[in-house]
């Protein structure tokens, strides 16, 4: 089968994550991978009877997405003969004659237009019609399934699951990654949007309130979640008063930052508009309790595995540090919770669901 992709450069963290399964997928049962070029013309470009096809877009004016959604996609896809297509903005449309599966994220849910960008906005105007006219749309929240403004039978829930590297450690194991980041020492981790100043702050006033009640060992181990932190969260590292408890890792290996994960006391979860809920899945599946301001998804994803700041300030998160750090019992009773969750969230379980309901739909429409 020919599976077509839709994506736009501001997919997101859900558009990224259910490519990444179909990616999986793609490589599990030899399928060619294929970026579709519009400066070389259709009859050069060999598209193989069974491959997934990536088209790629920009960010548009919404006169020029109209266009392509109406003219410029459903052309491509009839050159390609592209048997069912998967758009990761959420958008579908009427004029694409085959199966639509959309993947639909957070920006859905957040109607907040001063974060949305140009795709967002269009996807947001055009979502009843997309759910109207695709045969399927993917979740990461069953909560969310059950909110949509229509079509709910068509939802399907994919929720952020963890990569395999990412595992629970035994006591032993951690010794050696905590001799190597930490000092030997017990540390919370947390993951920061690399230019996010304001989250970064909160975290360390919520740390430093930690460390006025308890003068602990304990150090705070911090990643970017992409690449590299900004010069202003970098800065205001040097100037933080227990920034030798405090490390900024860069750079990491996969490999390093799951080692980092599972050897970690608690995940402190500070995030801006939309929960890190991949971050929540790792957490899960390393057996480690999480530390969060209150948010409906990441109840979902962490359940009973979680202690949640009701008030969003600094004060109030570190005070869930400092109860956390006192109760050893509670500790323990959070680290099983979040083993008995991760059973939920089956990466290998969510790769093979989605590839078994595209190729129903396939089927189905053959019929």
């Amino acid at each position: 089968m020919r599976i077509a992709v839709i994506e736009h450069a501001e997919g997101g963290d859900y558009s990224e994550y259910i490519f990444s399964l179909i990616e999986e997928n793609a490589r599990q049962h030899d399928y060619q991978i294929k970026t579709w070029s519009n400066s070389v013309p259709a009859f050069q470009q060999q598209v193989p009877e069974n491959a997934v096809i990536i088209l790629s877009a920009g960010s548009s004016s919404a006169f020029m997405l109209k266009w392509l959604y109406s003219v410029k996609f459903p052309s491509i896809l009839k050159k390609v003969r592209a048997d069912i297509v998967v758009n990761l903005n959420g958008i579908a449309s009427p004029k694409i004659k085959i199966p639509q599966t959309i993947a639909i994220g957070q920006p859905f849910f957040y109607n907040n237009a001063k974060y949305h960008a140009g795709v967002e906005k269009f996807a947001l105007a055009n979502f009843n019609h997309s759910l109207k006219f695709a045969k399927n749309s993917l979740l990461y929240s069953a909560e969310k399934s059950n909110a949509l403004p229509s079509e709910k039978e068509k939802a399907e829930t994919f929720f952020f699951t963890a990569p395999a590297a990412f595992k629970t450690f035994e006591w032993h194991e951690k010794i050696l990654v905590k001799a190597q980041h930490a000092d030997n020492k017990e540390f919370f981790i947390s993951v920061i949007e690399d230019d996010d100043v304001e989250c970064f702050v909160l975290l360390l006033q919520a740390y430093s309130k930690f460390k006025k009640w308890q003068q602990s060992s304990m150090q705070l181990l911090v990643l970017p979640k992409y690449e590299r932190f900004s010069a202003a969260i970098r800065a205001r590292h040097t100037t933080y008063k227990y920034k030798d408890d405090v490390q900024l890792l860069e750079a990491v290996e996969e490999k390093q930052i799951a080692e980092i994960f599972a050897s970690a006391y608690a995940l402190i979860h500070v995030a801006g508009v939309y929960a890190q809920l991949l971050v929540i899945s790792i957490a899960m599946k390393c057996s480690l309790p999480v530390i969060s301001l209150e948010d409906d998804d990441v109840k979902e994803y962490a359940g009973a595995a979680a202690l949640f700041s009701i008030e969003k300030n600094a004060s109030a998160l570190g005070n869930i540090l400092i109860e956390l750090y006192k109760d050893e019992n509670l500790h323990a009773r959070l680290k099983e919770a979040a083993k008995k969750q991760a059973e939920n969230l089956s990466s290998n379980t969510h790769a093979e669901k989605l590839w078994q309901l595209l190729e129903a739909q396939i089927k189905n429409n053959n019929y």
